[in-house]
């Protein structure tokens, strides 16, 4: 991700903290961390990862999504063909969503039915990329 990404990133998360009312110090109390963490982080001293971003937007009551969708509210007009392929690859693995509150006896799949579930269909897909790289 290029350096702009990551401050643009950084500029939402802070944006978001003061539209929420919320603190630097409220939230690194919320996430256990030392004082100070939260402005060494927007201030690039600390590489930004994913994990942070998830802690942070927990944190301020944001599901990861929401965050995501104010980064990229824009849909492209039209998707790319990977993301095409991985939608439809993944399509069978996604809940159906449902007004009516989940059935209390179904539970969710854990987090290594999800990964193999994600592999076994990843490696449909490189097959499939494969076999069509070979018709060429």
């Amino acid at each position: 991700m290029s350096q702009d990404e990551v401050a643009r990133w950084l500029a939402v998360l802070r944006t978001s903290l003061r539209m929420l009312g919320k603190t630097n110090r409220e939230i690194e109390q919320k996430l256990g961390v030392s004082y100070g963490y939260l402005s060494r982080l927007f201030a690039g001293t600390l590489d930004l990862k994913v994990e942070h971003v998830l802690e942070i937007t927990a944190a301020m009551g944001l599901h990861p999504a929401e965050f995501f969708h104010l980064l990229y509210p824009q849909v492209p007009a039209r998707s790319s063909e990977a993301a095409t392929r991985l939608r439809s690859a993944l399509q069978g693995f996604q809940p159906a969503t449902s007004a009516a509150a989940p059935e209390p006896s179904r539970q969710q799949p854990t987090q290594e039915e999800i990964e193999r579930m994600m592999l076994t269909s990843l490696r449909k897909l490189f097959a499939e990329l494969g076999q069509g790289e070979k018709g060429k």
